[in-house]
């Protein structure tokens, strides 16, 4: 009897840890392999989709070594959106692999580390061919006084590269000197050599020292949207005619919150640099590269009153809408999409009047780093319904209001479609209450009730019968005197 009882003691106890581990897994990861077939210059890619249920998290992510393959190039993204009323974001975790060779080359199986859980994979072959003429190094841009999307770079780097040492040098570069309060600009921290170099360096406890430098690097008054970068990303690039290869460490995009001028501190990385001793052998010493101090103007906006509101940068609206021609009291879907380099995309809220009615939207949101630069997109979801019939052109409703900073002014996105409505008159309370309305009140009701959901419905079930099974527990153990 006693046996009978302990195993069904140990069988509660491990169903409820089963319980409780599957209630507080709110996430799902998973692994997206890139396209098989490519050329000599194209990137095979290896994604991590990371699904929380609620507010982002930043999840950690180490790629494996692939043999036949080198990293190069990682990037991070996040978007969100609302189902069933649950906010749910997204992450995906990118790696790229340049090929070393062509053919088909074998990649055994290997596991992905992200948030200390292995995710497998199975072997597979990649056909790589050769490139084509047009896309002959790629990756080497040429980086000189006259290309305009480095022309900051350059003037922050002349002097690194002038008094470079052994042929390389650290830098702490910025694509604007001045700009806006809210207007994004990038920062990016890297280590260049030379393919000329003739001395022997190697990195030197970069685990360490590179999170203890980027802390140095958030300035306290400004939004900060980093590119995600955990490990070195390799690139080769020219300077001024020289190839150097790049090794970047951190890259993040900040938004000034206020106009004071934005300080970004000297920084130093040691390495290892190795000289031959008398007798051939390999001598290690300490090497330290230094940043020089980065300061950034900032300027207030103009006046005007959404000042404090507006987001500021560069963009464009995309909308469409499900219907063109609708009756009164029916609904139409109508959506709207802003994007840019800019954050805090908001739109205004929308009253109902005696036109239109409007239910609070879906949201979605973005944001992923693009051509040195965070780029984040807003898409609202409005169900409308119309109450007169009529042409109605809906840019009286779906304005948007923010700082062009390519033209320096305030500028506004505005709709472009019309909605033509026929039928008759619907009164609700957002009109005079002449007539009776199956809308009429609707405000009024109670609609903090959540909707259904059968996940939750499910947790709170399996919470239920874990009690009742913990109190049968103490049952058993309890002595009883009469059972005896």
């Amino acid at each position: 009897m006693k046996q009978k009882k302990y195993y069904i003691i140990i069988s509660i106890f491990f169903y409820s840890l089963v319980c409780f581990r599957s209630k507080g897994q709110d996430n799902d990861v998973s692994l997206v392999i890139g396209e098989k077939n490519i050329s000599m210059n194209d990137p095979f890619v290896l994604t991590v989709v990371v699904k929380y249920t609620g507010e982002a998290q930043i999840p950690t992510c180490k790629f494996p070594d692939l043999p036949n393959f080198t990293k190069k190039g990682f990037s991070k993204s996040t978007s969100h959106s609302f189902v069933n009323g649950q906010a749910i974001s997204t992450c995906n975790i990118t790696q790229n692999y340049s090929p070393q060779k062509i053919g088909t080359l074998k990649v055994p199986s290997f596991k992905v580390n992200v948030n200390e859980l292995n995710i497998k994979a199975d072997g597979f072959t990649v056909k790589v061919k050769k490139a084509s003429q047009q896309q002959s190094n790629p990756e080497k841009k040429d980086i000189s006084v006259g290309n305009e999307d480095f022309t900051d770079f350059i003037e922050g780097t002349q002097s690194e590269i002038k008094n470079a040492k052994n042929d390389a040098f650290l830098t702490l570069s910025t694509n604007k000197s001045s700009l806006f309060v809210g207007e994004g600009f990038t920062v990016t921290l890297a280590f260049y050599v030379a393919d000329n170099n003739g001395t022997e360096m190697e990195f030197d406890n970069n685990t360490i020292q590179i999170p203890e430098i980027t802390k140095k690097l958030k300035p306290e008054n400004c939004w900060e949207e980093s590119f995600g970068i955990t490990e070195a990303q390799e690139g080769q690039l020219v300077l001024n005619g020289k190839t150097y290869t790049q090794y970047k460490f951190y890259q993040a995009t900040f938004y000034p919150l206020n106009n004071k001028e934005i300080i970004f501190p000297s920084v130093s990385l040691k390495l290892i640099k190795y000289t031959v001793g008398k007798n051939g052998e390999k001598i290690p010493e300490p090497i330290t590269f230094k940043t020089k101090v980065l300061a950034i103007k900032t300027k207030d906006l103009p006046n005007h009153p959404l000042k404090q509101e507006v987001s500021v940068g560069d963009f464009s609206l995309k909308e469409v809408i499900n219907k063109n021609s609708i009756n009164t009291g029916k609904s139409v879907q109508y959506r709207i999409q802003i994007t840019g380099d800019g954050y805090n995309i908001k739109l205004p809220e929308m009253k109902n009047d005696n036109l239109f009615d409007f239910f609070p939207p879906e949201i979605n949101s973005s944001a992923y780093p693009e051509n040195g630069k965070v780029v984040s997109t807003k898409t609202f979801t409005f169900l409308i319904i119309p109450k007169q019939a009529g042409n109605f052109a809906l840019d009286k409703y779906f304005k948007w209001v923010y700082f062009n900073t390519k033209t320096e002014k305030y500028d506004t996105l505005k709709s472009k479609l019309q909605l033509k409505v026929s039928g008759q008159t619907i009164k609700t309370a957002d009109t005079p209450l002449t007539v009776v309305s199956v809308y009429d009140g609707l405000k009024d009701k109670d609609s903090s009730d959540a909707p259904n959901n059968f996940g939750k419905f499910l947790k709170d079930e399996a919470n239920i019968l874990i009690t009742i099974m913990l109190i049968g527990m103490v049952y058993i153990l309890l002595p009883n005197k009469k059972r005896k």
